[in-house]
């Protein structure tokens, strides 16, 4: 097995691991894109460290892959026919043992890792159509030999079964995303050569509680951001306070809030006290009503109101105020 430690996730790397991983009685090898796409999960888990314990939660195998040296995967692998596959690990830089399960949901394969004992579901969905191509299954490779001890590991098996996954790029973009969802969240922080591990997956595994409190401590308060902390006032100071709030708080000498225009000589509704006169109409005496005249109309005789020729006085009654009359019904 040829594996370049720069990059365990290399398209070469990959195809290595995985050609190793196939089972020599087996034909074909994959059946379809889930055969694949599992196929893959499991590449990845080996190429960080991984070791394989078994297929499924009870299942165990005697002969387990090491860092150095890959074992086969049992024949029974991918023997379902629903298309689910368990794989279960462990790993030296950790105590606990993982689940890795692939299921089939129509057009897409469902990977979900787990570490038993932290009972934490850890998901991915992969639309097959976008990394796998329908017409290079059935896949078999054929061993460099006719003995027992031969490999499928060759150029030829490398070149049709990166084909079947589009292409390397497209490879190397879905063990991405299995490393980012999958193997970052089950065990953060593994150290192997060849393997870091993406910064925005290491931020997404903190709790949400841990980050704003590391934000809030990041950030000082507005008050000591304050040129003059000893007077910072919030009813002041504060650039966007919430849109319920009144602003500023209690000023005096802010102007109230304006209040609908009654018709002059009209009494406000009980509660509308006008100390100030603050509701009073332009204009002056003339042609204003107040309280004291109401009832002024009816001294006049019916049909001239105020404007009695044989009255004395400035046009208009007395000052100006008041008008009209009571007429006959």
């Amino acid at each position: 097995m040829s594996i370049n430690i720069g990059n365990v996730f290399s398209s070469k790397n990959l195809c290595s691991y995985m050609l190793s991983s196939l089972p020599k009685e087996a034909s074909p090898h994959l059946r379809d894109p889930y055969d694949a796409v599992a196929l893959l999960a499991h590449a990845c888990m080996i190429a960080v460290g991984f070791r394989l314990e078994g297929l499924g939660e009870d299942h165990s195998i005697e002969a387990k892959s090491e860092r150095d040296h890959i074992s086969p995967l049992p024949s029974e692998w991918n023997s379902t026919t629903t298309s689910n596959y368990a794989f279960r690990y462990a790993h030296t830089q950790s105590s606990l043992h993982y689940i890795l399960k692939i299921s089939r949901l129509g057009s897409k394969a469902i990977i979900n890792g787990l570490g038993i004992g932290d009972e934490k579901v850890h998901t991915l969905e992969v639309p097959l159509k976008d990394y796998l191509s329908q017409s290079s299954f059935p896949f078999t490779a054929t061993p460099d030999g006719p003995s027992t001890s031969s490999t499928f590991d060759t150029s030829d098996n490398e070149h049709h079964l990166a084909a079947a996954y589009i292409s390397p790029a497209r490879m190397t973009d879905l063990a991405a995303l299995l490393k980012l969802q999958i193997i970052q969240k089950l065990a953060p922080g593994l150290r192997k050569e060849g393997y870091e591990e993406s910064a925005h997956a290491a931020s997404t595994t903190t709790a949400p509680a841990e980050e704003e409190g590391r934000r809030e401590q990041q950030q000082p308060r507005r008050a000591d951001r304050h040129p003059n902390p000893a007077g910072y006032d919030p009813s002041r100071d504060e650039p966007l306070p919430p849109a319920a709030r009144p602003r500023p708080y209690d000023d005096p000498l802010a102007a109230g809030p304006r209040r609908p225009h009654y018709p002059a000589g009209d009494f406000p509704p009980p509660g509308f006290e006008d100390e100030y006169e603050m509701n009073r109409p332009p204009g002056g005496l003339g042609g204003e009503r107040r309280p004291l005249n109401i009832g002024e109309r009816d001294l006049y005789p019916p049909g001239l109101g105020p404007h009695d020729p044989l009255r004395m006085g400035p046009p208009g009654g007395f000052g100006g105020i008041g008008g009209g009359g009571m007429h006959p019904t």
